[in-house]
């Protein structure tokens, strides 16, 4: 089973213009393992993307699936990179027909070491 996952920089970030306190940098990707690919992404695991070195911390914020294959999870990250900041997380069926799932509401987010076992 395949998943389409949103994380989200914990590092702390101001406006440039305005000096008001942003929400961290959201990140979209698909994998077989949660679990481990966020373990990845903050550097605990080797394997973790260029980008998201950069910003760490990161912490769960929506998942979506579970998927059926690894062309599936694609097009269903696809579509949702094409929405912006917290949008990613509150993507429905309205959205994509891709979309499907917990979202925000999966155990994952709040327990990051959950796994499909």
């Amino acid at each position: 089973m395949w998943w389409v996952y949103v994380i989200q920089s914990e590092e702390v970030r101001f406006s440039e213009r305005t000096g008001k306190k942003l929400d961290g940098f959201r990140y979209v990707g698909s994998t077989t393992d949660p679990a481990r690919r966020l373990k990845q992404h903050n550097g605990l695991l080797r394997g973790g993307g260029k980008y998201t070195s950069k910003h760490r911390p990161w912490g769960p914020r929506a998942l979506y699936g579970p998927y059926k294959d690894r062309s599936s999870a694609f097009k269903a990250e696809k579509a949702l990179k094409k929405l912006r900041g917290r949008a990613r997380e509150n993507w429905s069926p309205k959205d994509s027909k891709w979309c499907w799932g917990l979202g925000t509401g999966h155990p994952w987010v709040e327990d990051p070491t959950w796994t499909e076992d």
